[in-house]
């Protein structure tokens, strides 16, 4: 089976990611701006708190090397569906630079090929277009079964839909911290996951029983 994931908010929660950024600018412009953008609803209105120029927090914001960690449940998915044998993939929206410093920092080279690994900036499109599913594809022609895990139905599951993979995501509210906390009975079918679970460690229950029946 060829298992891939989103990137924030599956694998781990951005706001982790947002919060280091912060700290970064801190540390670059001053330990007294921290409090606010903690306590702004959104970068926006963090990066407006600081007083300073938008471009420059939104540069350290972007290309910071963050202090994030992967969380021991999604640490004990990855480890036990590679140690069964599953090939696992990444697709995830972004710039290059933001997402390769996530990816580095989470340690998912342990986990997934460099190949497997697809970025909207470096793929070209982003994946609704689905161009990096079908990169995927071609790549582990052969290896089972397509499964995406992702959070965001807004974009996540539309083109893995259409190309017939299963899709798997989050009971609202159920992955904790979530930027996104939309509900996928809010959008149309094809943007709804074909399977849903309250949290990553779901994921295995789920590998398994798809796997028996079908074995």
């Amino acid at each position: 089976m060829v298992i891939v994931f989103d990137l924030d908010d599956t694998l781990y929660p951005e706001m982790e990611f947002v919060r280091s950024a912060y700290r970064t600018i801190a540390r670059r412009y001053g330990r007294g701006l921290l409090p606010a953008m903690l306590a702004a609803a959104d970068p926006r209105e963090a990066f407006d708190s600081t007083g300073l120029p938008v471009s420059d927090v939104i540069g350290l914001y972007r290309n910071h090397n963050p202090d994030i960690r992967l969380p021991w449940m999604s640490l004990y998915v990855l480890s036990c569906l590679a140690r069964t044998g599953h090939t696992l993939g990444l697709v995830t929206d972004g710039r290059s630079v933001t997402q390769r410093h996530k990816i580095e920092a989470l340690g998912l080279a342990r986990f997934i090929s460099p190949d497997l690994i697809m970025i909207s900036e470096e793929v070209g499109e982003e994946k609704v277009s689905g161009r990096a599913f079908r990169s995927i594809m071609n790549r582990t022609e052969g290896r089972g079964a397509y499964v995406y895990v992702g959070d965001n139905p807004a974009k996540d599951f539309i083109a893995p839909n259409r190309l017939g993979w299963t899709t798997v995501g989050f009971r609202r509210g159920g992955n904790g911290e979530n930027i996104t906390q939309a509900d996928p009975a809010d959008f149309p079918e094809e943007n709804r996951p074909s399977v849903e679970i309250e949290n990553l460690g779901e994921l295995l229950r789920f590998v398994d029983f798809y796997e028996f029946k079908n074995w």
